[in-house]
């Protein structure tokens, strides 16, 4: 079981563009589990931790930002369904679109490639 107070002080402590990086990448592994056949197990916990991201980054942004509202909704549905999750094909597809927005929001890849020019 996951230490969820030692998992939400590491992702406080990061400045907002590397906590959207953070999530993105769960979204990203969760995008990746979910197309295994052990993801039963690990699944629940990427998208707790998902989550648990979100709920963070929108308790601390003073916007309401609508993308991490609809992401939120989105997540917190495949949550409620547990083990009723059906649409694992479906699920894999969704993070992967949403880990690309959320980078894409986090600003990481203009930062990076600035650096590199």
């Amino acid at each position: 079981m996951p230490n969820w107070n030692a998992i939400e002080a590491s992702f406080l402590n990061q400045p907002y563009p590397q906590q959207l990086g953070e999530l993105a990448a769960t979204l990203a592994r969760l995008k990746s589990w979910s197309q295994k056949n052990a993801s039963r197990e690990i699944v629940p916990v990427l998208l707790a931790e998902s989550l648990l991201y979100v709920n963070l980054l929108q308790k601390q942004s003073h916007v309401n930002n609508v993308e991490l509202t609809q992401l939120q909704e989105l997540l917190q549905g495949w949550v409620n369904q547990g083990d009723k999750l059906t649409e694992v094909a479906n699920l894999a597809s969704i993070s992967a679109t949403w880990s690309e927005r959320v980078l894409d929001m986090s600003g990481l890849l203009v930062a990076a490639d600035s650096k590199t020019a």
